[in-house]
């Protein structure tokens, strides 16, 4: 059973239509990356997993809980943080947590907080400070424990690393890592950051402008294996190559962009040699996720936003 599963899911705020008739299915255990840029939709559409916003129109189903009732009683057994956390300012990192049980009803105790405290790095002296002198990482690692208030099977978080310094990305994104390992829980990351979905995710959705474009594994998403080829004669090259079967991607003034698969390239320099095309140059490329993401969002040769 899919740890989420929505149909349909449509959001719109007046004549803007933020989520645009989205459906997927999210498996259960692993982190599951939500990408786009800002403005696609992401936030919202985690607003409404999170019961905080209703869909104008789909369904939302939790654990196999479905419909309003359904997703109320599910969403026990979910942590949420989006957008930015938010405590008291003139409480230190422990007392917000021990507040914090009573508002969500965890019976863990003071042992609940002291582990919680410990597994995102904010124990000793830092469980002390208060939540106002907290510098911005340690400020997301406390919404992270809080969101783990109760050992929820989901936690939903929405741009987890937005403001931190480079250490505190790393801290954070090991944290996120940890907090799936073995499949013992399914996070589901918001990010508009191609190298934190990457490095973190197992699957991913990417969408653009309310709409999906894309759901399924990460390399999955990377654009197909090629190697670039310097000839001395690129218009010899590209005619005996398009006559051997292999596909010309991208031709430039920087050479013949051929898609091949990787160990394969060898072939592209024998039908060239017989040919009597000689070859100066030939550079493999896996193919990058970036690469991957502008041609599934259509953004390749295309001017920003």
């Amino acid at each position: 059973m899919p740890a989420v599963s929505v149909s349909g899911l449509t959001k719109r705020f007046g004549r803007v239509t933020a989520v645009d008739d989205v459906s997927l299915d999210i498996p259960s255990g692993g982190v599951f990356g939500l990408l786009g840029p800002n403005g696609s939709g992401k936030t919202t559409l985690l607003s409404m997993l999170s019961g905080f916003i209703r869909p104008t129109d789909g369904t939302v189903s939790l654990f196999g809980h479905d419909g309003p009732a359904g997703q109320a009683q599910a969403l026990d057994n979910v942590g949420t943080l989006i957008e930015r956390p938010i405590f008291w300012p003139y409480l230190s990192c422990r007392d917000n947590l021990k507040c914090l049980q009573g508002v969500y009803e965890s019976d863990g105790g003071d042992g609940e907080v002291e582990d919680l405290l410990d597994a995102v790095n904010l124990g000793g002296e830092a469980a002390r400070r208060r939540f106002r002198a907290c510098s911005t990482g340690m400020k997301q690692r406390l919404g992270i424990a809080a969101t783990l208030l109760g050992d929820p099977s989901l936690l939903i978080l929405d741009e987890p690393t937005n403001g931190l310094d480079p250490v505190g990305i790393v801290e954070v994104r090991d944290l996120i890592r940890d907090l799936a390992v073995n499949g013992r829980r399914t996070v589901i990351l918001a990010s508009h950051l191609l190298n934190e979905v990457e490095q973190v995710c197992d699957q991913v959705a990417i969408l653009r402008r309310g709409k999906l474009l894309y759901c399924g594994s990460v390399a999955g998403m990377g654009a197909p294996a090629s190697a670039l080829v310097r000839t001395t004669d690129d218009d010899a090259a590209a005619s005996v190559l398009t006559d051997a079967g292999w596909e010309i991607r991208i031709r430039s003034e920087d050479g013949l962009e051929v898609a091949v698969a990787a160990g394969r390239e060898w072939e592209v320099s024998r039908d060239l040699a017989n040919a009597g095309v000689y070859i100066s140059q030939l550079r493999p490329s896996s193919g990058s996720l970036e690469a991957g993401f502008m041609e599934v969002t259509g953004e390749a040769g295309a001017e920003p936003e």
